[in-house]
């Protein structure tokens, strides 16, 4: 087994995670990318470090990230991140989660599973990602649902999806979103006298089918020749990330308060893929609807990760893909 990795903060940092972190030990700075929504969560208090790059399109800046030296760390999809590295050899390792599946289907013509009908269509995005992946073994093996290739477009990232809801929810039978987005869009078709139905919490509907406790999404990769030459840094980077995803969850008004102090509402959207008030909706009153992960719930990173690519693709990793 591939125990995780625990790193112990002092109470004073952990009490407070300052807004100048700078993700850097001594001479050295990490660079580090991911993409907009949940995963930006981890870095609320970063928005002015110039080492960090949040992209709302996934597959077409974070994807191609591990194929270079660019960047000392990755946020992505963890599975989807761990086939990438497998199939291509890459120098990067699971270093820690994120967070937890945040996916849904829905729709805004349709109430049940059971609606379906050969010739409807369903928008998702990044169909490598695990939502996708979820919702294909569901749907074909679970739901019974008969449709072609060509019934299916998946877009480059969740906040194409929301562009395209808002633009017209009409256009698509089924959409696969995922929080906060899903959020967001229900509020905004609500106000114009839009529901937005939904038809799956792919999360339950993955745990009853499959006993598999939740779908693993957000992971943290580090670049193996970074850890090797600034194993320092990269410790203290991981630890910092953890200590935010803590505060994320325990104390959401200080993520506030930091996406205030960065700017107003559609700078901190532009770079977080959220607003204040989204976060407020969705972590306040401990119900953590980012699926943020606190430190210590994930035990063992490898085994998180396997639990669901059993399932989905059949096979699995070995440590060597995982930090030790």
């Amino acid at each position: 087994m591939n125990a995780k990795k625990m790193i112990v903060l002092p109470l004073a940092v952990m009490a407070l995670v300052s807004c100048e972190t700078n993700s850097s030990v001594g001479s050295y700075e990490m660079k580090w990318v991911t993409p907009t929504s949940t995963p930006a969560l981890a870095f609320f208090d970063q928005g002015d470090n110039a080492n960090w790059v949040s992209s709302s399109v996934p597959r077409n800046v974070v994807i191609p990230a591990f194929g270079t030296a660019t960047y000392d760390a990755i946020v992505f999809d963890g599975v989807s991140g761990l086939n990438v590295i497998k199939s291509n050899g890459y120098d990067w390792k699971l270093a820690d989660w994120i967070s937890g599946g945040n996916f849904y289907v829905v729709s805004t013509k349709h109430t049940a599973k059971t609606d379906f009908a050969a010739g409807q269509t369903v928008t998702g995005f990044i169909k490598t990602g695990n939502a996708a992946r979820t919702f294909l073994k569901l749907s074909k093996d679970k739901w019974n649902w008969d449709y072609e290739d060509s019934d299916l477009t998946f877009l480059g990232g969740v906040a194409d999806v929301q562009a395209a809801m808002l633009s017209n929810a009409d256009s698509s039978d089924y959409w696969i979103v995922a929080d906060p987005i899903y959020t967001a869009v229900k509020g905004a078709l609500a106000a114009k006298g839009v529901a937005l139905n939904q038809i799956s919490d792919l999360q339950a509907d993955f745990k009853d089918a499959y006993d598999v406790e939740t779908i693993p999404a957000a992971a943290l990769f580090v670049r193996g020749a970074t850890y090797e030459s600034h194993k320092d840094a990269v410790d203290s980077f991981l630890s910092e990330t953890q200590s935010r995803v803590d505060v994320s969850i325990d104390d959401p008004d200080k993520v506030i308060e930091a996406l205030h102090a960065y700017g107003n509402d559609d700078k901190v959207f532009s770079r977080f893929g959220f607003t204040p008030s989204m976060v407020t909706t969705m972590q306040g009153d401990d119900a953590n609807k980012f699926a943020m992960l606190k430190r210590g719930v994930i035990t063992d990173d490898k085994a998180f990760a396997n639990g669901f690519a059993s399932v989905i693709l059949g096979s699995t990793f070995d440590d060597s893909y995982f930090l030790s």
